[in-house]
């Protein structure tokens, strides 16, 4: 069955402003791991302590404790780490994000790439549809 209008209302409508909903959750999500790359956060130990599975798979949870001694964390995941043993210990820092990350994280760059083509998306789509369809508004006003 066809349905006249759909690519126009899927950009219009779904595809647009999920795109600007994307940059910015990315955007925000950036932060932390950005830090944590660049050298900012606290260094310390992530230690595994359990295997939660759920509908996207499974992962290790743990606790993370700050080389000084000053910050602990219980039940957080490290970001990017491939699977790790109970009871193994790792190099980690933690920013204040939900996670803690490996020493010169190198999936940095997956949150502000993944931004950055959101944005370029949305950018598009801000362009195409709210700021023609305000410009052919206003060139179909008569001047008073």
């Amino acid at each position: 069955m066809y349905i006249p209008g759909w690519r126009r209302f899927l950009w219009r409508y779904i595809a647009g402003p999920a795109a600007l909903i994307v940059c910015l959750a990315l955007a925000f999500a950036t932060g932390p791991r950005w830090d944590a790359h660049h050298g900012g956060g606290r260094a310390g130990t992530w230690t595994a302590a359990q295997v939660l599975c759920s509908h996207h798979g499974c992962g290790e949870v743990g606790d993370f404790r700050s080389a000084d001694g000053t910050e602990h964390r219980d039940r957080v995941q490290m970001a990017g780490s491939e699977s790790a043993p109970i009871g193994s210990a790792r190099n980690a820092v933690d920013s204040g994000g939900d996670e803690v990350y490996p020493p010169g994280d190198p999936g940095w760059w997956h949150e502000p790439a993944g931004a950055a083509v959101a944005g370029i998306v949305a950018a598009a789509w801000l362009w195409t549809f709210p700021v023609r369809a305000l410009r052919r508004r206003r060139a179909h006003q008569a001047p008073a």
